[in-house]
């Protein structure tokens, strides 16, 4: 499968299960994806986004590409974030209007950069809430039963701002928060909470 290497503009994240892979919805093979939501803020540049998926579609579909995408079944690539309502048809708390959304996954786990640019595994650096950058790799398909689209590899994920955690939680209390306690016996945790 030929795919088309794509920076994702700076979006917030949603969903997002980098550090450990999650079972697909759906899906009874057992199949495990890391992956992340990207949120995109409303009047944000997805002409990147676009022209990758373009390219892909045309490797996989050369001249038939504009027929194939315009096609009704065509899955779409992007959606609108308007469609993000919980039970009681309510917008979920940080989807905007006028925003768009994009699924991003992999079978294997993702490069994962802090704010430094250094690889990290803390999981209090890439959270749902936080804005992020990635990098992809769009590629068409076709499946007979589910139709065709051009879906997104996760390769890479950048954390550049944080954001107010989405979905309840607010992380942990750091390391060196608490002060020692006078004649407590003194364990060695080197390692367990990093």
């Amino acid at each position: 499968m030929a795919e088309i290497e794509v920076k994702i503009p700076q979006f917030r994240a949603w969903y997002v299960s980098v550090f450990e892979p999650r079972a697909v919805k759906g899906d009874t093979s057992g199949k495990m994806l890391y992956s992340v939501m990207a949120c995109f803020a409303p009047g944000t540049d997805l002409t990147p986004l676009k022209v990758a998926a373009g390219k892909a579609a045309e490797l996989l579909w050369h001249g038939n590409a504009a027929k194939t995408i315009a096609h009704p079944k065509f899955k779409p690539l992007l959606k609108e974030q308007a469609t993000l309502l919980d039970a009681n048809g309510d917008l979920l708390p940080g989807a905007e209007l006028g925003g768009y959304y994009l699924s991003l996954s992999n079978k294997i786990q993702p490069l994962i950069v802090g704010p430094n640019g250094q690889p990290t595994l803390d999981p209090a650096i890439i959270y749902s809430g936080a804005y992020c950058l990635a990098i992809a790799g769009a590629f068409a398909w076709e499946h007979p039963t589910g139709g065709k689209g051009v879906s997104f590899s996760l390769k890479g994920i950048q954390q550049v701002a944080d954001g107010e955690p989405l979905g309840g939680g607010s992380g942990r209390a750091k390391l060196g928060a608490f002060a020692p306690v006078a004649g407590a016996a003194v364990h060695d945790a080197t390692g367990l909470f990093g």
